[in-house]
């Protein structure tokens, strides 16, 4: 295969993104006024409205990595599938009133190393003393319902108290998770709180300077392939310190990351609220909060430059909210909805980028693009996810799972040669066969490192990947014993 072919196709698989993958844990969207929706690759359905839900900020879900629901929470109250407590979860979070004020207040994540799916982390943030707590949910309690494990309940993830910027970005093994959160220090901030979710809990935490000062409130997210992180921060001083939206660098093996640039907002009264990466990472687009206008910034010459999406000008009651990518490839717009207005449509809609990597209008944002049955949104937030489908980064250093023993006890086996196995036809439309006297685990990822597929092997093992995009995919042989040959390419046409 040449080299321009390579490189042109994983030009491809980036522009792609999260538009090629189905339903998985971000299928259902639960948000604002108890508006839900459910995602697949052709976009949203609207269901049914919850009516004894509510989120005007920090608001999460989870569904099963097969698109069905399991859980959603706005902080202070955690429901399961059935639309009814889950068990255990009084008091896990506090809010005053009885819903959340931080931006992103919750979140939830598969719990590392737990290949049954039987396990659930959830993030939350206390509203008065400002620190992160952590809880475990187990699936099989309560008749299949789930409920909080007694002896993982409201664990302290940390000393330290922080601001309202929470997510989380896959470690490079593929299985653990970063967590970041910006530092509590007002009036502002330069230092994130790192920490790292593993099987047994949190190993350890640590705070970073960033670079750059930042007030608490706004949202952080990661760009699709976790390379890059964004963070808006709102209420700056201006005109000396304005908010402003930041770009880093980030570091999935160690956890550091650099700040690239930062892009003050054109007038010092807009507070940067929302923050979304375009599918394939090149721009990011952002929310303000007073003026409800949406900007697109581009990194061009190493400077972040923006340009205006969309303003609707004076008089409309409205505040600009979240941002969220879908499975479709596309980006949503949350309008909350402040007052009552005769001129005020926005609050039924969620505004929709249609091609968010393009530059300007090219990017086709739609005002209406979603229309929310006829209720008005008075809720900032859409649902806090992290990117769950991002895998190992294979072949680097802090690729330990891939060459590791079967029981992840944390033996590691350095990848060697093999001459004993192959895999035919190196080129097809999804149908492959893998031959080896070795038995063991049948492993394929993608060039996001994301694992796609896992079967066990015995001497001839037809697989799969017609459900898979087209592109070039990493093929590995786990023997029993834990040691990893080196991964074989093959291309799905």
């Amino acid at each position: 295969m040449s080299r321009f072919f390579t490189l042109t196709l994983v030009a491809v698989l980036l522009c792609l993104g999260r538009a090629t993958q189905g339903q998985g844990h971000d299928a259902h969207w639960i948000f604002g006024n108890g508006f839900h929706l459910e995602f697949n690759d052709d976009g949203p359905t609207i269901l049914p409205r919850i009516e004894d839900y509510f989120s005007l900020e920090g608001g999460s879900c989870i569904s099963d990595p097969e698109g069905n629901l399991l859980y959603y929470s706005n902080v202070v109250n955690i429901w399961n599938r059935n639309f009814e407590p889950l068990s255990n979860s009084d008091t896990l979070g506090i809010g005053d009133p009885p819903y959340s004020t931080k931006s992103s207040g919750s979140l939830f994540l598969p719990w590392p190393g737990d290949t049954a799916d039987r396990y659930v982390g959830f993030l939350a943030m206390n509203d008065l003393n400002h620190k992160l707590y952590l809880s475990k949910i187990d699936r099989f309690l309560d008749s299949g319902l789930g409920g909080i494990i007694d002896t993982f309940r409201y664990i302290e993830v940390w000393e330290e108290p922080i601001g309202e910027q929470l997510n989380a970005v896959r470690h490079g093994n593929g299985r653990d998770w970063w967590i970041v959160a910006r530092k509590r220090t007002l009036p502002a901030s330069n230092e994130f709180i790192i920490a790292l979710l593993t099987p047994d809990g949190v190993s350890y935490w640590q705070s970073q300077g960033s670079g750059y000062f930042g007030n608490e409130h706004g949202t952080l997210t990661f760009s699709r392939n976790g390379d890059r992180m964004a963070a808006a921060t709102s209420k700056g001083l201006c005109p000396t310190s304005p908010s402003s939206v930041a770009l880093y660098s980030f570091n999935r093996c160690d956890g550091q990351f650099n700040l690239i640039d930062t892009l003050p907002t054109r007038e010092c009264s807009p507070n940067a609220y929302g923050v979304a990466f375009s599918p394939d990472g090149n721009r990011i687009y952002y929310s303000t909060s007073e003026r409800t206008n949406l900007y697109q910034a581009s990194l061009i010459d190493g400077k972040l430059v923006d340009t205006l999406v969309f303003s609707p000008g004076g008089g409309i009651a409205l505040s600009g909210g979240n941002l969220l990518g879908g499975s479709n490839g596309k980006i949503y717009v949350n309008y909350m909805r402040f007052l009552p207005s005769v001129y005020d449509t926005f609050g039924m809609f969620l505004g929709v980028i249609n091609s968010p990597n393009f530059f300007g209008p090219s990017c086709q944002f739609d005002t209406f693009g979603l229309y929310l049955g006829g209720e008005f949104n008075t809720g900032a937030s859409l649902p806090n996810f992290a990117n769950y489908d991002l895998g190992p980064l294979v072949g680097s250093p802090c690729d330990t799972l891939s060459p590791q023993d079967t029981t992840q006890t944390g033996i590691f086996h350095q990848p060697t040669p093999r001459e004993d196995w192959s895999v035919f036809p190196t080129t097809s439309s999804g149908l492959y066969t893998l031959q080896s006297d070795q038995a063991g685990w049948l492993m394929v990822h993608d060039l996001y490192g994301r694992e796609v597929l896992t079967q066990w092997h015995e001497q001839t093992t037809p697989f799969d990947l017609t459900a898979q995009p087209a592109g070039l995919y990493l093929v590995h042989l786990r023997a029993a014993d834990g040691k990893q040959s080196l991964p074989q390419k093959i291309i799905r046409q």
